[in-house]
Protein backbone atom coordinates (compact mmCIF):
# COMPACT_ATOMS: atom_id res chain seq x y z
CA UNK A 1 0.00 0.00 0.00
CA UNK A 2 1.63 3.71 -1.10
CA UNK A 3 1.93 6.46 1.28
CA UNK A 4 -1.01 8.44 -0.69
CA UNK A 5 -3.14 5.04 -0.39
CA UNK A 6 -2.86 5.13 3.45
CA UNK A 7 -3.49 8.62 3.93
CA UNK A 8 -7.15 8.18 1.97
CA UNK A 9 -8.11 4.79 3.33
CA UNK A 10 -7.11 6.55 7.15
CA UNK A 11 -9.56 10.02 6.28
CA UNK A 12 -11.96 7.51 4.70
CA UNK A 13 -12.60 5.10 7.83
CA UNK A 14 -12.79 8.36 10.10
CA UNK A 15 -14.81 10.61 8.07
CA UNK A 16 -17.19 7.79 7.09
CA UNK A 17 -19.55 9.09 10.23
CA UNK A 18 -20.81 12.39 9.05
CA UNK A 19 -20.61 13.38 13.20
CA UNK A 20 -16.59 13.48 12.77
CA UNK A 21 -16.93 15.74 10.07
CA UNK A 22 -19.04 17.81 11.93
CA UNK A 23 -17.13 17.85 14.98
CA UNK A 24 -13.63 18.79 12.60
CA UNK A 25 -16.01 22.11 11.45
CA UNK A 26 -16.74 22.57 14.67
CA UNK A 27 -13.22 22.48 15.78
CA UNK A 28 -12.11 24.51 12.66
CA UNK A 29 -14.29 27.28 13.74
CA UNK A 30 -13.75 27.61 16.75
CA UNK A 31 -10.08 28.18 16.03
CA UNK A 32 -10.53 30.04 12.69
CA UNK A 33 -13.05 32.31 14.22
CA UNK A 34 -11.35 34.12 17.36
CA UNK A 35 -8.10 33.97 15.42
CA UNK A 36 -9.56 36.50 12.07
CA UNK A 37 -11.54 37.84 14.87
CA UNK A 38 -8.89 39.45 16.82
CA UNK A 39 -5.87 39.70 14.11
CA UNK A 40 -8.43 42.03 13.07
CA UNK A 41 -8.84 40.53 9.44
CA UNK A 42 -12.85 40.54 10.37
CA UNK A 43 -14.31 43.63 11.65
CA UNK A 44 -17.43 43.59 12.94
CA UNK A 45 -18.32 47.92 13.46
CA UNK A 46 -19.83 49.63 11.61
CA UNK A 47 -20.71 46.56 9.69
CA UNK A 48 -19.82 43.54 9.26
CA UNK A 49 -16.63 43.23 7.13
CA UNK A 50 -13.76 40.70 5.95
CA UNK A 51 -10.62 42.46 4.58
CA UNK A 52 -7.19 40.37 4.17
CA UNK A 53 -4.46 43.03 3.28
CA UNK A 54 -1.84 41.46 0.77
CA UNK A 55 0.99 41.91 3.13
CA UNK A 56 -1.04 39.68 5.77
CA UNK A 57 -1.86 37.29 3.34
CA UNK A 58 0.66 34.52 5.25
CA UNK A 59 -0.66 35.20 8.58
CA UNK A 60 -4.32 34.33 7.22
CA UNK A 61 -3.05 31.43 5.21
CA UNK A 62 -1.23 30.68 7.96
CA UNK A 63 -4.25 30.76 10.53
CA UNK A 64 -6.59 28.56 8.07
CA UNK A 65 -4.18 25.47 7.74
CA UNK A 66 -3.48 25.47 11.48
CA UNK A 67 -7.46 26.02 12.23
CA UNK A 68 -7.85 23.14 9.48
CA UNK A 69 -5.03 20.99 10.49
CA UNK A 70 -6.48 21.33 14.20
CA UNK A 71 -9.95 20.31 13.47
CA UNK A 72 -8.86 17.54 11.25
CA UNK A 73 -6.30 15.89 13.84
CA UNK A 74 -8.59 15.97 16.83
CA UNK A 75 -11.66 14.68 15.17
CA UNK A 76 -9.14 11.71 14.15
CA UNK A 77 -7.88 11.40 17.99
CA UNK A 78 -11.84 11.54 19.13
CA UNK A 79 -12.47 8.42 16.48
CA UNK A 80 -9.46 6.43 17.67
CA UNK A 81 -10.42 7.25 21.72
CA UNK A 82 -14.03 6.12 20.85
CA UNK A 83 -13.72 3.24 18.39
CA UNK A 84 -10.24 1.96 18.25
CA UNK A 85 -9.79 1.66 22.67
CA UNK A 86 -6.14 3.49 21.86
CA UNK A 87 -4.16 2.83 24.93
CA UNK A 88 -3.58 6.40 26.89
CA UNK A 89 0.12 6.47 26.28
CA UNK A 90 -0.43 5.99 22.84
CA UNK A 91 -3.05 9.17 22.69
CA UNK A 92 -0.84 11.35 24.47
CA UNK A 93 1.34 12.21 21.41
CA UNK A 94 -1.75 12.68 19.41
CA UNK A 95 -3.78 15.26 22.12
CA UNK A 96 -0.39 16.79 23.21
CA UNK A 97 0.81 17.52 19.20
CA UNK A 98 -3.09 19.07 18.67
CA UNK A 99 -3.23 21.09 21.72
CA UNK A 100 0.63 21.97 21.29
CA UNK A 101 0.47 22.77 17.07
CA UNK A 102 -2.69 24.94 18.07
CA UNK A 103 -1.59 26.67 21.05
CA UNK A 104 1.57 27.64 18.67
CA UNK A 105 -0.75 29.04 16.64
CA UNK A 106 -2.60 30.59 18.53
CA UNK A 107 -0.20 32.16 21.32
CA UNK A 108 2.50 33.91 18.52
CA UNK A 109 -1.44 36.04 16.95
CA UNK A 110 -3.20 38.66 19.05
CA UNK A 111 -4.74 36.64 21.65
CA UNK A 112 -1.12 35.96 23.22
CA UNK A 113 -0.09 39.60 22.49
CA UNK A 114 -2.94 40.56 24.67
CA UNK A 115 -2.47 38.26 27.14
CA UNK A 116 1.17 38.91 27.64
CA UNK A 117 0.64 42.24 27.82
CA UNK A 118 -0.67 42.65 30.99
CA UNK A 119 2.40 41.34 32.77
CA UNK A 120 4.62 45.21 31.78
CA UNK A 121 8.11 45.01 31.02
CA UNK A 122 7.86 41.11 30.64
CA UNK A 123 5.22 40.77 29.39
CA UNK A 124 6.55 43.70 26.51
CA UNK A 125 9.28 41.63 25.78
CA UNK A 126 7.75 38.15 25.26
CA UNK A 127 4.94 40.54 22.43
CA UNK A 128 7.82 41.93 21.06
CA UNK A 129 9.22 38.15 20.62
CA UNK A 130 6.31 37.03 19.07
CA UNK A 131 5.24 39.64 17.00
CA UNK A 132 8.49 39.31 15.72
CA UNK A 133 8.51 35.54 15.34
CA UNK A 134 4.59 35.18 14.22
CA UNK A 135 5.18 33.30 11.04
CA UNK A 136 8.27 31.12 11.86
CA UNK A 137 5.90 30.17 15.13
CA UNK A 138 3.22 29.72 12.79
CA UNK A 139 5.25 27.31 10.89
CA UNK A 140 6.87 25.59 13.68
CA UNK A 141 2.86 25.12 14.46
CA UNK A 142 2.14 23.79 11.55
CA UNK A 143 5.17 21.20 11.10
CA UNK A 144 3.89 19.96 14.64
CA UNK A 145 -0.28 19.09 13.94
CA UNK A 146 1.44 17.76 10.38
CA UNK A 147 3.53 15.01 12.13
CA UNK A 148 1.06 14.20 14.67
CA UNK A 149 -1.33 13.95 12.10
CA UNK A 150 0.94 11.63 10.06
CA UNK A 151 1.53 9.60 13.44
CA UNK A 152 -2.17 9.34 13.80
CA UNK A 153 -2.56 8.15 10.29
CA UNK A 154 0.45 5.24 11.01
CA UNK A 155 -1.42 4.54 14.20
CA UNK A 156 -4.67 3.92 12.30
CA UNK A 157 -3.31 2.09 9.69
CA UNK A 158 -1.51 -0.34 11.97
CA UNK A 159 -4.33 -1.01 14.20
CA UNK A 160 -7.26 -1.36 11.61
CA UNK A 161 -4.51 -3.58 9.70
CA UNK A 162 -6.50 -6.73 10.23
CA UNK A 163 -10.20 -4.58 9.06
CA UNK A 164 -8.68 -3.50 6.55
CA UNK A 165 -6.85 -6.50 4.56
CA UNK A 166 -10.19 -8.21 5.26
CA UNK A 167 -12.30 -6.16 3.46
CA UNK A 168 -9.80 -6.11 0.36
CA UNK A 169 -10.26 -9.84 0.35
Amino acid sequence: MTFVEKQVLALRVVFMNILYIFLAIVIFLSLYLPLIIVTEFLFFEPYVFFYVPIYQLPNFLSIVIISALTGLVLSMSVYRIRFLQASTKKLRSGLLGSFLGAGAGACCGGIGIALISIFGAVGSTAATFLTNFEIPLRLLSIGILVFTYLMIVKDLNRECSLNFDVKEK
